[in-house]
């Protein structure tokens, strides 16, 4: 389920749906992704999902995501469908919390790092038509996201964190020489950064409004029509190189052990190209932005730090140190190769 516990259970869906939705409940079952907490409806002739978000999710960001979805369905992009209540809303509350109902999509998902060249190339397309069609939409802003993950107070906060990180392990932690290991490798690299990375230069990178989470588990594939894309609560306007690079990391199958094919990355980005072009800023430094915001992150340690029942977590953050690392000795090899493949 989600990263929040949910207030929910079966007697209260069921009263949700046929009071709010005038739907009547024959089964329920939960679906394990994302950070929501997420319910596969079952009615009489059809099927929904319905989403608890988590508590800091206020009226105004589910409104933005629905106006993203809608404008979407417009220009035939293939997202969900959300249902409203029979007030005329397109969410309701429950608890301090706020629910949204959506139809179901038939489809399928896969995990991450599971796909082969043209699934990989498939993904980089999607992106490309995506935020293509996102060109005119007024509605989103950056929401100061430079400074937020991509500048020197972030770097500096990150360093300091895990410095905090490192000093609350403790004595008992099963994986406590590992996670110290792998926190004073993302300070190193984050030092470096810190001393010699001109952060002006990120000021000329290509700001574009995007999904802000696009990922392989962000797409429902049928075999019969385009994947459906899912989730745009994170929905900004962001580095667009961050969002292609990122989403290259986590459907290659051979960067399931955090090896970036930069052969394949470069093949990425030339099929987003189709629909977006990138200018030579973005280019050159799409591999320092990936790292810098992945090595300065604590999510995953943190958590497990604090809860070791959240060994997923870990795994997790394990991931993205291996990615770190072949970012960190292969940025200059990865800048070089997106700079030429225009040549």
């Amino acid at each position: 389920m989600g990263v929040q516990k949910s207030n929910l259970n079966l007697d209260k869906i069921k009263n949700i749906l046929e009071k709010e939705y005038d739907v009547k409940l024959f089964g329920l079952s939960t679906i394990n992704r994302g950070t929501s907490n997420l319910f596969e409806i079952e009615t009489e002739n059809k099927k929904y999902i319905l989403k608890e978000f988590i508590s800091q999710r206020n009226k105004q960001t589910i409104m933005k995501e629905i106006g993203i979805i809608n404008f979407l369905r417009e220009r035939n992009i293939n997202v969900p469908k959300y249902v409203k209540t029979v007030n005329g809303k397109y969410y309701t509350q429950n608890e301090g919390r706020i629910i949204i109902v959506q139809e179901f999509v038939e489809g399928y998902t896969i995990e991450n790092n599971s796909g082969d060249y043209n699934r990989v190339i498939e993904c980089a397309s999607i992106l490309g038509k995506l935020v293509k069609e996102l060109l005119d939409y007024q509605d989103l802003s950056d929401e100061n996201i430079l400074e937020k993950y991509f500048s020197k107070t972030r770097v500096e906060s990150g360093i300091e964190q895990m410095k905090q990180l490192i000093k609350a392990i403790k004595q008992n932690n099963s994986y406590k020489e590992q996670i110290k290991d792998e926190l004073s490798y993302r300070i190193k690299i984050l030092e470096e950064i810190n001393d010699n990375f001109d952060f002006e230069n990120l000021k000329k990178l290509t700001m574009l409004n995007s999904h802000g989470d696009f990922c392989s588990q962000q797409l429902i594939y049928n075999d019969k029509k385009d994947p459906t894309i899912i989730d745009f609560e994170k929905a900004k306007k962001l580095p667009i190189v961050w969002e292609v690079i990122r989403s290259y990391s986590y459907i290659d199958k051979d960067s399931e052990h955090g090896n970036i094919n930069v052969d394949t990355l470069v093949d990425y980005f030339k099929e987003f190209e189709k629909y977006i072009k990138l200018n030579g800023y973005d280019l050159k430094y799409a591999p320092y932005l990936y790292l810098m915001q992945l090595a300065s992150s604590t999510y995953g340690y943190k958590e497990y730090i604090e809860d070791c029942s959240q060994k997923d977590l870990l795994d997790f953050a394990f991931f993205r140190t291996k990615l770190c690392r072949d970012l960190y000795e292969n940025k200059e090899l990865i800048s070089s190769k997106l700079n030429n493949y225009r040549c």
